[in-house]
């Protein structure tokens, strides 16, 4: 499979901005350019010049190298669960729980998934 490298880049570009709460205007403001700037990155308008990259990654409060982790950002739902199952097939009991904790709290507002957690509960 051929990746698209400059869709998987702006892929991650709106999705850390969107994460930080940001707009395009108001990325585009932070690191000193015009108001559409951010949003031609986004769309493929633009490619940003290298030293931007960091300037964006500055903007957004994360490294570089977090614009260019694209790792599962393009596959479907079935090849993701076959690598979820695959990291988790190699984890010990201690590290299933960490991991089980760590899915609970990336829903800030988990619903029924908490719910369910609660309610399926054993005594220790």
């Amino acid at each position: 499979m051929s990746r698209d490298w400059a869709q998987l880049f702006r892929t991650q570009l709106a999705r850390l901005r969107e994460s930080k709460g940001l707009t395009q205007p108001g990325l585009s403001e932070k690191i000193g350019r015009g108001q559409q700037y951010v949003g031609h990155i986004e769309t493929g308008v633009h490619q940003p010049a290298f030293e931007m990259i960091f300037e964006l990654a500055e903007g957004l409060d994360v490294s570089a190298m977090e614009l260019f982790f694209a790792e599962g950002l393009d596959d479907d739902q079935a090849t993701l669960r076959r690598r979820i199952d695959t990291c988790l097939d190699r984890c010990d009991e201690e590290q299933l729980r960490r991991i089980y904790r760590l899915i609970l709290v990336s829903f800030e507002k988990a619903g029924p998934l908490a719910a369910e957690s609660e309610k399926n509960k054993k005594p220790r």
